[in-house]
């Protein structure tokens, strides 16, 4: 029988095993795809923990992002056939999982993989780059013109904000904690780079923009980073807040957003995906760039099924990660 990672009852990494299950029958309007690489997302880490949008039931199944060959349709099936390269989009998943030797996906949340594209490659574009597309050129309507501040620019996410913003003419400000990923960052296309365990935050925006502060912020981090910031924001900024590695619940530096009548925006993929329109243009958007080479996804490191802990563990560790982690079932 194929294998899956399932979450179990438990704390920590400890609650994940792979467990042999029956080969799974897609329903109406899904597919099945033999999976041959997904990728790590730390949000799988806030379902384990329950700190996530919606709750499993345990054992469970878990991940959203992946890739392979679909194998079997359901009824109602009309944008795929059996044998089409595929790779599934970011969705609230309950009840479904893609971490395994197959997946069972509506088809709704499935899409070709551009054809320069290998599977290692494929599964690692729509989390990333569609959460970035979403804020930065749907919401933000970047411009050339525009100075955007990217915090933890070294991440798999920053790479994308990175990618995307240059593609749009702007100039990114990159963010991390400290010297050893500068040239890194600087090396994924960003102009400048802050590292916020040593620098004025505030002050190197304003040196860098010559005053006039950033207009667009892409912050996975929030507080106390947040608060560092606060004073480089241009009038009318938006910060797209979409994470909280800072470990802390975010504080709104509320003098300085309202001298500058600035926008802070909890931001996520998932407040985008469900418009059919939004994802048509958005997936055709990033599927050109990529297969033109003006986008192109890093990966850190591949891991084997059987060796899923390892993964795990490197992905929470990890602190100079060089992009994505994935899993190869096959």
């Amino acid at each position: 029988m194929p294998q899956f990672i399932r979450i179990h009852e438990g704390k920590g990494l400890a609650r994940l095993r792979l467990d042999e299950l029956p080969l799974p029958e897609p329903g109406i309007g899904e597919v099945r795809i033999k999976v041959e690489a997904f990728a790590l997302n730390y949000g799988d880490f806030g379902l384990m923990e329950g700190d996530y949008p919606f709750s499993v039931e345990l054992p469970s199944t878990f991940g959203d992002e992946a890739s392979g060959l679909i194998d079997a349709v359901g009824p109602k099936v009309t944008l795929f056939g059996a044998g089409d390269r595929v790779a599934t989009l970011p969705w609230m998943n309950a009840g479904y999982g893609v971490n395994g030797e197959y997946a069972v996906v509506p088809e709704y949340y499935v899409t070709h993989c551009p054809e320069n594209l290998d599977a290692n490659a494929c599964a690692s574009i729509w989390i990333t780059y569609l959460t970035a597309y979403g804020g930065l050129y749907t919401a933000a309507g970047i411009k050339p013109e525009d100075f955007v501040l990217n915090c933890a620019a070294s991440s798999s996410a920053g790479i994308a904000a990175t990618q995307l913003a240059g593609l749009a003419g702007a100039t990114v400000i990159g963010t991390t904690r400290g010297r050893d990923n500068v040239d890194f960052i600087l090396e994924t296309g960003a102009d400048h780079v802050i590292t916020t365990n040593e620098d004025d935050v505030s002050a190197r925006i304003q040196e860098i923009t010559d005053g006039r502060g950033v207009r667009v912020v892409y912050d996975p981090v929030g507080s106390p980073l947040l608060q560092q910031y606060a004073g480089g924001l241009a009038r009318d900024a938006i910060i797209f807040l979409y994470g909280s590695m800072g470990g802390q619940e975010s504080v709104v530096p509320l003098n300085e957003m309202i001298q500058t009548n600035s926008i802070l925006r909890p931001h996520s993929v998932y407040n985008y995906i469900d418009d059919p329109q939004w994802k048509q243009e958005a997936i055709e958007f990033i599927s050109t760039a990529m297969q033109d080479g003006r986008l192109s996804v890093l990966i850190d490191r591949c891991f084997p099924l059987d060796d899923f802990r390892s993964a795990y563990e490197y992905q929470w560790a990890a602190r100079n990660r060089r992009g994505k982690i994935l899993i190869n079932p096959g």
